[in-house]
Parts: structure tokens; sequence; C-alpha cells
């Protein structure tokens, strides 16, 4: 049986009534990837892995209760697939939209192999710097107004209640940072691990967003207390080292 979770959605606040909102946010499942092109860093072309399926299915397991009125994903192939699997007979209702894209990395070629492991395993440090870019890509700056852009463009529309986003590591800390209270600096201890939910309400008067509720981060049905692999960046750079030593 569905749930609507808002079907009594309006939040007394003395005289002035907040429509309250939800927003389920996930980052796509493992995916194939540095398996063609050792040079890239990016992952636009990959489809999901079979563990990345797996994962995405036990968190669809989890959601199985939850009614979506809108659904929108990034428009790479994998973030497509993870939404796909989650939305089951609900599917005809997604939307792709490009702003949701992964940031752009530079390539991995350009970067001196003895500093890959430093640099890749730490990529988002540069967020706090100025003009900073990842890994010689996309400045900080444009990624995070093509996100929120793009965010608040869904926000500013009355037609959902119960959204459904799914795109990708760094898009799901700039969203998470905004809702907890817009410093974007605090995305570097934000993780996402694949195929993780995160949950966030927003309380609205009109279109104007008041208050936001982050009641949930990172979470994880296939790996519920992160012991399987405690990692994070270094995953990157083994990854793609390990390839392109076979090449």
């Amino acid at each position: 049986m569905k749930v609507d979770a808002f079907a009594c959605a309006v939040v007394p606040s003395d005289s002035i009534s907040r429509f309250r909102r939800r927003c389920y946010l996930v980052r796509h499942g493992d995916i194939e990837s540095f398996q063609k092109d050792t040079n890239a860093l990016e992952s636009c072309n990959f489809k999901l892995s079979d563990k990345g399926i797996r994962q995405v299915r036990e968190l669809a397991v989890m959601l199985q209760d939850v009614t979506f009125d809108r659904a929108v994903c990034s428009d790479y192939p994998h973030a497509y697939q993870t939404a796909r699997i989650l939305l089951d007979e609900q599917e005809g209702m997604l939307e792709r939209a490009e702003a949701f894209r992964e940031i752009k990395a530079g390539c991995q070629g350009n970067i001196p192999r003895h500093e890959r492991h430093d640099l890749i395993g730490v990529a988002y440090e540069t967020i706090d710097e100025v003009g900073g870019t990842f890994l010689g890509g996309e400045d900080w700056d444009s990624f995070e107004a093509r996100v929120l852009e793009q965010f608040h463009l869904i926000v500013s529309e009355s037609s959902w209640r119960s959204l459904l986003i799914v795109s990708h590591d760094a898009v799901n800390r700039i969203l998470l940072a905004w809702a907890m209270g817009g410093d974007r600096h605090c995305v570097k201890g934000l993780e996402q691990d694949y195929a993780c939910l995160n949950i966030i309400d927003l309380d609205l008067i009109g279109q104007q967003v008041v208050k936001c509720l982050v009641r949930g981060v990172n979470i994880t049905p296939y790996d519920p207390c992160k012991v399987f692999d405690q990692r994070t960046g270094e995953r990157v750079h083994e990854l793609y080292y390990s390839n392109a030593e076979k090449q």
C-alpha cells in the first residue's frame, strides 16, 4: 500500500499556514566506470553495474510504500536507470534535467601520476578556494549555481508534494548544504555512498521556502551501519589506477 506522507501537509504556525513538501534525494547506484577510457574522470556514459542494480533494488524495497508525484533525474544513463528502478510502474512521470549532471572534472591524464592519489582522494578540498575547480574542470561557483537554479525552479512549481530526485555525489552535497543553511563549504563532510537516500522536508509560504528539515542523510539499506567500505575519495583513485595499470 502506497503512503502519502503529506496527506495533511499544512503545518500550523500562528496566523500563517506553512505548506510542507518532501524531497527524497538519491544518489545513483554503483557504476561500471573507467573500463574503456582511463583518462576520463567523469561517468556520464556509464550504466549501473550488477552491484549497483542490487543496491538500488534494496533501496526500492525500502521506498516501496512511498508515493511520489514528481520525479526528476540527471540525464546520465546510470541516474536514469536508478530512477526507473525506484519508480517501477510510476516511471512514466520521470523527467530528465541536464542541470543535475555531476560536476565536470578535467582529464586525469593531465594530472601527474605521483599526484593523483592526493588530488583525487581530496577533490572536494578546492571548494574553499577562490575560483576553485573540480580536478581542473568545472568551477564550483558555476556548478552550485546551476544545481540550485534547477532545484529552486522545481520548488517554485506547486504541482507536487512528494519529490524524487536522482542525481550524483556532488549534486546531492550541494543540495544538502543548502538545506542545512546555505554554506556549501560543509559539502566536504557530507559523504554520499552509492544508492544512498537523503530526506529533506521543506516548509513553504507561497513559493518561499521558510524552513528546511533534513530528516535523513546517506541512508544505505544495503549497508546501514557503514561497515563494508569505509573509504571515500580513495575509491575513485583506486578504481582508476587499477584499470590504468592494465592498459
